[in-house]
C-alpha cells in the first residue's frame, strides 16, 4: 500500500468498488494501487512519468488505465457508483430528468486529433459534451473539437444514454440546442428537449432553473488539475479522465 495521499481511496471506499475489478488479472500489482495512482494523476495534474515511486511503475498504471477505457470499465464503474449515490440520496437509481451542455477547454501544444476553435468562447481546443442528472452526477461524456456545433454533435452523447436511464423523460438544454430535432428525439426515444433561456429583463447573475446543475459539475472539474486543460493526445483519453474524476468525486457519497 502506498503512503496516504488525499486522493487515495479509504478502506471503506475501496470495498464498495473492489468487486468490479475481481474479473481482471493484475499479476503482481494491487488493483487498489493502480486506481489510486490514476486518482493521484487526475487530482494533481502531474504527467504519467512523474507518478510517485510509491505507486506501481507509470507504464503499468498507464497500460491498465488504457485497458480499462477500452473495456468500458470506467463507464460501467461510473454508472454503478452514480446509481448507488442516487439511492443514498433517496432517489430512484434512474433519473427522470437530465441536463446537457458543453465545456470548451484549451488543449496543450502537443499534437493530436480532435481540435478546433470555439468562436463564442474564444477557446482553441476541445469541447466536453456532458449530460448529468439533477444531482450533477455524470451520465455521459463525449469529447470533440471545440468548433463543432452543440446541436449537431449532441446525438453522439445522447446515444450513450440508450438502455441506461429507463425513466428519463426530459433533458434541459440551453439555446445552443434549438437546432436539435426535438420531435424526432421524442418519437424515437420518448425524450423531451426543454430549452431554458435567460430572462431578458433580469440583470446581473441569475441561475437558470435546472441549468445551474451542470455548471456546478463543470466547477467540480476545476478541482481536478488534469481537467483544467485538455492534456491528452486523443479525445477518448480525455473522456476517460473525466470519468475517473467523477468516479473519485462520487465514491464518498456511497460510503
Amino acid at each position: 500500500m502506498s503512503s496516504r495521499y488525499p486522493s487515495d481511496l479509504t478502506d471503506a471506499e475501496w470495498k464498495r468498488i473492489e468487486p468490479i475489478f475481481d474479473r481482471f488479472r493484475f499479476d503482481e500489482h494491487d488493483p487498489r494501487e493502480l486506481i489510486n495512482a490514476v486518482f493521484y494523476l487526475v487530482k494533481s495534474g502531474c504527467q504519467w512519468r512523474m507518478l510517485p515511486d510509491e505507486f506501481p511503475p507509470w507504464q503499468t498504471v498507464y497500460y491498465h488505465f488504457r485497458k480499462w477505457r477500452e473495456m468500458n470499465l470506467l463507464q460501467r464503474l461510473c454508472d454503478r457508483i452514480r446509481r448507488s449515490a442516487r439511492v443514498a440520496e433517496g432517489r430512484d437509481p434512474s433519473p427522470s430528468t437530465a441536463v446537457i451542455d458543453t465545456q470548451s477547454v484549451d488543449t496543450e501544444r502537443q499534437g493530436g486529433p480532435g481540435r478546433g476553435r470555439d468562436p463564442n468562447k474564444k477557446v482553441t481546443g476541445r469541447k466536453r459534451h456532458v449530460i448529468v442528472d439533477t444531482l450533477g452526477l455524470l451520465l455521459a461524456v463525449v469529447v470533440h473539437p471545440a468548433n463543432e456545433n452543440d446541436a449537431q454533435s449532441a446525438p453522439s452523447v445522447l446515444e450513450q444514454l440508450l438502455g441506461k436511464v429507463p425513466r428519463l423523460k426530459v433533458i434541459f438544454a440551453d439555446k445552443g440546442y434549438k437546432g436539435l430535432p426535438g420531435g424526432l428525439l421524442w418519437r424515437c426515444f420518448h425524450w423531451l428537449i426543454s430549452v431554458v433561456e435567460p430572462d431578458e429583463e433580469s440583470s446581473g447573475f441569475d441561475p437558470l432553473p435546472k441549468r445551474w446543475v451542470i455548471e456546478r459539475t463543470f466547477g467540480w472539474f476545476g478541482g481536478y488539475r488534469r481537467l483544467i486543460r485538455d492534456y491528452e493526445r486523443r479525445p477518448e483519453m480525455s473522456e476517460a479522465m473525466v470519468r475517473a474524476a467523477m468516479i473519485r468525486l462520487m465514491v464518498p457519497r456511497i460510503t
